[in-house]
């Protein structure tokens, strides 16, 4: 499914938390978007864990403010369904928004930066690798058709990188957005993103914030090979991410008939801070952007 390729690569560069958003509505009947929410792999989430589901819809992307913030109600679905469909509506003020998505968080969780990386899907067109805007004028009651492919495959949770982010060169004024990721291989193809087992792109984007700055990435419980730093300018497309950061990881296992599990494995519960080199040296999961790779 083409719109469902689309939606896994523009993981890669989303956003934050969730908080309701307070909205005068006057006076006036207060308009909204609806559309159907298509769920796959509800039974891929562990027995216990499938929690709430929301859609979040925010003017700016990523968002400016946590209060710029929308969301809905928990949404209800067959948690037995391998594939269930429902619809939502989210009453909205008349405006320019950059983005809606599906987010999700474990039962018994608060929504919170550690849960910001289970995102299930963005309303996008097909193949297009970045959020699809949603108007709302004065000439319209509602807005249809906004319907998003979310799919649990995509979810996160349970075990951590934690390291410090600094840089070195000038801070570019024009800095959209800074994204960290971790891989089980170094990213060389589009379609290697996809891959990516987490990402945050709630970094701070200035200067100030980098002396330095030290990050929590959620990620699977999986094999991590590549941590990266990736940064955008406003004046740039959606695909023009330019790396500044990158750190390998060790190979913890031996090859195994011809196959080389890549990485260091880090399991559900663990946070890993630190990795061993081959001089026995232990090596903190720091990383320093390079700005001058801009010039």
């Amino acid at each position: 499914m083409k719109l469902k390729i689309g939606t896994g690569l523009i993981l890669l560069l989303i956003f934050g938390i969730i908080l309701t958003c307070t909205m005068d509505k006057g006076l006036d009947i207060t308009p909204w978007i609806e559309g159907q929410l298509i769920i796959d792999s509800i039974q891929r989430v562990e027995e216990g864990q499938t929690g709430d589901v929301v859609v979040v819809v925010a003017p700016d992307f990523p968002p400016k403010k946590w209060t710029d913030i929308i969301k809905t109600p928990p949404l209800r679905f067959d948690r037995s369904a391998a594939i269930d469909t429902i619809s939502y509506k989210v009453p909205l003020n008349y405006g320019n928004y950059a983005v809606v998505a599906v987010l999700w968080k474990p039962k018994g969780e608060e929504w919170s930066f550690e849960t910001i990386s289970n995102i299930l899907g963005v309303y996008t067109e097909p193949n297009l690798f970045e959020p699809k805007k949603v108007d709302i004028t004065k000439a319209d009651t509602y807005v249809p058709g906004i319907d998003i492919f979310a799919d649990f495959g995509f979810v996160r949770y349970g075990a951590y990188l934690k390291g410090k982010i600094s840089f070195t060169g000038d801070f570019p004024d024009d800095t959209d957005m800074i994204v960290l990721a971790s891989f089980p291989m170094k990213p060389e193809t589009v379609i290697d993103y996809l891959f990516a087992q987490g990402w945050d792109l709630t970094l701070p984007l200035d200067s100030e914030s980098y002396e330095p700055y030290e990050y929590l990435l959620d990620v699977n419980p999986a094999y991590h090979k590549y941590i990266a730093v990736f940064w955008k300018g406003d004046r740039g497309s959606p695909y023009d991410f330019k790396k500044l950061a990158d750190l390998k990881l060790p190979d913890t296992l031996p090859q195994i008939g011809g196959f080389v599990p890549q990485g260091t494995y880090v399991p559900r519960g663990d946070t890993l801070t630190h990795f061993e080199d081959n001089d026995g040296t232990m090596v903190p999961l720091d990383l320093v952007m390079d700005f001058n790779k801009l010039n």
